[in-house]
């Protein structure tokens, strides 16, 4: 039989292309697996809710940048696993009666002056139903654990959480979704390139956040 050769070179950009395209196959099968974009919105948005200090758009844009409906699915997920996040918060503190807000002081982004600043505002205005939520950049379970310290109803917090938490994440949705929807086939294209752009950016946010919130 008939043999065909590639010389060293041609078969090392062979390689490095299929790798590229595999690679680029990864990156757009685990973004647009609806299935993950369920549980994952679910248990990102819960584990942001309790204790967890990176909130779930950083999962939401990974997945609308390759998949509008997957997107779509994981922020309407996160907003499922937050409600169950203010219904834990709501057993341990007005229930079982542990200091929820105490704890708090611990997670990155929440200092005791903070708390105490949050604190004083609710108790004045009670929780906000604002556009501009997002600019605070104040984590939102601080909101719901004071809301119950000032004993606030389960449901008026959940209802609040709904929105806020709606609030909170369509900017990031709507930018990346018009992203997707303009650069679409580019996208696709250089998946990894994107991937790590968005990365980029996220790790500066977090930057610049973390020092900001450092100073209130």
């Amino acid at each position: 039989p008939c043999r065909c050769f590639l010389p060293s070179r041609d078969r090392g950009r062979f390689r490095q292309a299929a790798r590229g395209f595999m690679q680029r196959e990864r990156f757009q099968r685990l973004a647009r697996d609806e299935r993950l974009a369920r549980h994952a919105g679910f248990c990102w948005g819960l584990a942001e809710g309790l204790f967890f200090f990176i909130v779930p758009d950083v999962y939401i844009s990974f997945a609308t940048l390759f998949s509008l409906r997957a997107g779509a699915l994981a922020w309407l997920f996160s907003i499922a696993g937050s409600a169950i996040a203010v219904i834990v918060i709501y057993l341990l503190s007005a229930m079982l009666g542990l200091d929820y807000v105490s704890f708090l002081n611990w997670i990155p982004g929440i200092s005791a002056p903070l708390i105490h600043r949050m604190g004083q505002e609710l108790a004045a205005e009670g929780l906000p139903y604002s556009p501009f939520l997002v600019m605070a950049g104040v984590p939102l379970k601080l909101y719901v654990a004071q809301a119950f310290a000032l004993e606030l109803t389960l449901g008026s917090v959940l209802l609040w959480t709904v929105f806020a938490r709606i609030v909170r994440i369509a900017p990031t949705f709507a930018i990346v979704a018009a992203m997707r929807l303009l650069f679409g086939r580019r996208i696709d294209a250089y998946a990894g390139t994107w991937c790590a752009l968005l990365g980029i950016f996220w790790v500066a946010f977090y930057v610049f956040y973390f020092v900001h919130m450092s100073r209130v």
